[in-house]
């Protein structure tokens, strides 16, 4: 019963985490790449501060997101195959629907994150 319990709750975060890997991948890909301000604005000696804040980030987000998704991965596999390609599924359609929802569409996070 434990193991369900703890299964449900990673399933949960994991959800949780699907949904705002766009946004945290936007947030994370801008400070690296020095563009926290937006590409029209030169940051100048900023920019090593964005960097690191940027990696710190993306330590905090893996750090997050690595362990729970390990443990719903191995064990939906153990359910068989077809669990685990109906959870990268659901996965990547929590995803995209925060893109769609959050930013309306593909055009505008291509706009907003890459400068396209």
């Amino acid at each position: 019963m434990i193991s369900k319990i703890k299964y449900c709750l990673n399933l949960i975060w994991t959800s949780l985490l699907a949904y705002s890997f766009p946004i945290c991948f936007e947030l994370i890909y801008l400070d690296i790449t020095g563009h926290s301000k937006g590409y029209g604005y030169d940051l100048g000696s900023e920019k090593d501060i964005s960097i690191m804040f940027g990696c710190v980030e993306l330590l905090i987000w893996l750090i997050l997101a690595v362990p729970s998704n390990i443990y719903v991965f191995r064990k939906t596999l153990n359910k068989g195959k077809l669990y685990l390609l109906i959870h990268i599924v659901v996965y990547l359609a929590l995803a995209v629907s925060c893109i769609l929802i959050s930013y309306g569409g593909w055009v505008s996070y291509t706009k907003e994150v890459f400068n396209l």
